[in-house]
């Protein structure tokens, strides 16, 4: 079955995002309750200094085939992450967040994408090299 109308929550900072996150200084994304709209003003302001993607979380419009991480049905960030981290446990209090209705990762892995998704950080690198980089903090586990 095909899931449109998706939000990937490991966009970048453009037109058209929201923040759903804000990295905090453990490195772990406190989940805001309510999405807020990226702005022009806001990428002028966050892209100052570090990469916006290694300080916020954004989401978008998942574009499915227009994404390196698509498999052909299903987004492999997600996949990934619970792949190498079988072990985590996490309670089922999920935090309180504007996309999980339409979350791509939560309509692959429900309450399991919720408790690693605090811990996965989008880096966005430059121009020619774009690739998503996910790093979940409780195992220190890097991947591309």
């Amino acid at each position: 079955m095909k899931l449109l109308n998706k939000a990937c929550p490991s966009s970048t900072c453009e037109t058209g995002a929201s923040v759903i996150g804000i990295v905090n200084h453990e490195g772990v994304v406190a989940i805001l309750p309510q999405t807020i709209e990226v702005t022009d003003e806001f990428i002028a302001i966050a892209s100052r200094g570090n990469a916006p993607e290694k300080r916020f979380r954004f989401t978008n419009k998942c574009v499915e085939n227009g994404c390196r991480q698509w498999n052909g049905s299903r987004c492999t960030v997600i996949d990934k992450v619970l792949q190498m981290n079988e072990s985590f446990v996490s309670s089922l209090n999920l935090p309180a967040c504007d996309i999980r209705n339409n979350c791509r990762w939560y309509h692959q892995a429900a309450h399991k994408a919720c408790a690693v998704c605090p811990f996965i950080i989008t880096d966005s690198l430059m121009a020619d090299e774009q690739e998503e980089m996910v790093r979940v903090t409780e195992t220190q586990v890097l991947m591309l």
